[in-house]
């Protein structure tokens, strides 16, 4: 059974029922940061199963409401945004494509029905990520297939919403951007994270919903530093993944763990060795502390080697994770803007 907002296990009918399976829903959007990806997408798939017959309450009137077509919408919206979630824990954590697929089509239908363009527009683009990556070396821009037109359609349903779509054609461009580095198109995917990353340093023109919680400063600053790595600038890779982690609190163990599994990668690209070896161990010191929330452990078995592996997790598991930001770092560098790291847009 999903746990409900207030951990009791137990609902009531009508529209108070309806209001905790929204609280459920919120709930989370915020475990995403602190659970395992696999008991989340669990829990979340078992509350999705419910909304069923709060539709048929909501429908038929055989809720305490008499039913009422916002109840119906209020569902749908909620419906849709748990999907959303199971589906980007499907893509980006399980790496299982076949039910992204089908929750992410879900989703995207869900929120069709309850009138919620930002929503179904979230749902086409992750459904970008879905193809297979292109051969390195394809042409820039070229833009075909089924990526190119679930973005086209996603960005469509955003401009036609307006203003309150603003933050989220801002996210879009990050995803477009993880769509390039996968494709090789390297400057390009650098020209739209430095896009998405001026953007987002003037956030409070362009909110996002709430469910957007993703589309963060920092998040935004992993996404360029892993685009600038991907197009070998190895020195602003490392630059931007240091400012950026500056931003995230010491005790949020998933986000820290991405960063030092990106910094890992950097080093590695750099051919240091011992160093790409550390940060491996304080990302694993991160993710004992608080589970592996963002499936990092599997990225960085490559970056723990030599005889270094054992003296360093000894020695950092002793002490505490410090912030590694340099305090002569005063800005971003680097085409494009500012950011990097681990996918998770």
């Amino acid at each position: 059974m999903s746990p409900t907002a207030d951990d009791s296990g137990t609902t009531t009918p009508g529209g108070t029922r309806i209001a905790d399976f929204e609280a459920d829903t919120r709930a989370h959007r915020r475990l995403y940061w602190t659970t395992e990806p696999a008991e989340l997408a669990a829990t979340v798939a078992e509350h999705t199963e419910a909304a069923g017959a709060l539709l048929t309450r909501a429908g038929d009137g055989s809720g305490a409401d008499g039913g009422d077509l916002s109840d119906e919408t209020a569902v749908r919206s909620a419906l849709a945004e748990s999907l959303l979630l199971k589906g980007r824990i499907e893509l980006l954590a399980l790496r299982d494509t076949d039910a992204a697929r089908a929750s992410l089509r879900r989703a995207r239908e869900t929120a069709a029905e309850a009138g919620d363009p930002l929503l179904e527009a979230a749902a086409l683009a992750h459904s970008a990520l879905l193809a297979e990556d292109r051969a390195v070396g394809g042409a820039e821009g070229e833009g075909s297939g089924e990526p190119a037109a679930a973005l086209a359609a996603a960005r469509a349903l955003l401009t036609a919403a307006g203003t309150p779509a603003a933050g989220v054609l801002d996210w879009l461009d990050a995803v477009e951007s993880e769509r390039a580095v996968r494709d090789g198109e390297y400057a390009r995917a650098l020209r739209l994270v430095g896009r998405v990353a001026e953007a987002r340093s003037r956030g409070e023109a362009h909110p996002v919903p709430e469910w957007l919680d993703w589309c963060t400063t920092a998040r935004i600053g992993m996404l360029k530093g892993r685009v600038q790595l991907a197009a070998g600038l190895v020195s602003q890779a490392r630059r931007t993944l240091l400012y950026a982690m500056g931003g995230v609190a010491g005790d949020d163990h998933g986000q820290r763990a991405q960063f030092y599994a990106g910094l890992a990668a950097v080093e590695a690209a750099d051919d240091q060795g011992y160093e790409a070896c550390g940060y491996a161990c304080r990302a694993l010191e991160h993710i004992e502390a608080g589970g592996d929330v963002m499936g990092v452990r599997a990225t960085l078995t490559q970056y723990l080697h030599d005889t270094c592996v054992e003296d360093l997790y000894q020695s950092l598991a002793l002490s505490p994770s410090e912030p590694a930001v340099p305090s002569d770092i005063t800005q971003v560098g680097g085409p494009g803007g500012g950011g990097g790291g681990a996918p998770r847009i």
